[in-house]
């Protein structure tokens, strides 16, 4: 069980934008960049979840308790929970070379549950409930991405913040702005399994070892780091 490394997007239509501006251009309209995009990775077809079944998981998984049950990732790239409902997974698509790691957190802290999985490049996100777990899909029924350490130019990390009206996962994007970085933070609102884009704000960071740019460097949520407490595929 152990480690991750980690940022923002979704996959086939129109794309969804999120504005990004350097700390520089505060004030000013918001021009264009971090994306969330159904578009970019058409190649990525929706995850598929299996309903519950009343068997464990199988024998050849990295796992690791959470509040409510086990999270588990086997070999073959299945990701599941197993809960006192039952044992729910889904078989998660992905062409990297990097081992998918899986972090459940309670974004919003309200009990209900959200399930990240990570290839390195992209994350997929899910929410559970009970034992099923759901991909979650922009307005127009595409998978819901997060792209990761800006290979696409759209983020660098995912975490929890408040930006005003309590706590959501955002996405994170740093850019350097040549006083340091500059930091976007992007409200990710779930109405169920539907995600779309909130708020945004840019904070700034003098260096990669400012907490702010830190942890826009990596997945997290609250205390929880992907590092620390997700689970690695064996």
């Amino acid at each position: 069980m152990a480690a991750m490394r980690t940022g923002l997007m979704p996959n086939s239509s129109p794309p969804l934008t999120v504005p990004i501006r350097p700390a520089a251009a505060v004030g000013r309209p918001i021009v264009a960049a971090v994306i969330l995009t159904a578009g970019l990775l058409s190649n990525i077809p929706v995850a598929q979840a299996a309903s519950c079944s009343s068997s464990g998981p199988p024998a050849d998984v990295n796992a690791r308790p959470f509040n409510g049950g086990t999270l588990w990732v086997s070999r073959t790239g299945t990701v599941g929970i197993s809960t006192a409902d039952g044992t729910g997974s889904v078989q998660v698509p992905s062409a990297s070379p990097i081992g998918l790691q899986a972090l459940v957190v309670d974004a919003r802290d309200d009990g209900r549950q959200q399930l990240i999985v990570s290839n390195g490049r992209v994350a997929h996100l899910y929410v559970l409930a009970g034992c099923q777990i759901t991909a979650a899909v922009d307005p127009q029924g595409q998978p819901f991405l997060f792209d990761l350490e800006n290979l696409r130019g759209n983020g660098t990390g995912i975490g929890c913040s408040d930006l005003g009206d309590g706590r959501h996962l955002v996405g994170l994007q740093a850019l350097p702005d040549g006083a340091g970085y500059a930091v976007r933070r992007t409200e990710i609102d779930l109405d169920g399994a539907t995600a779309t884009i909130g708020r945004s704000d840019t904070v700034t960071g003098t260096s990669q070892q400012d907490p702010a740019v830190a942890s826009a460097l990596t997945i997290s949520c609250g205390e929880q780091t992907m590092t620390q407490d997700g689970v690695q595929q064996p």
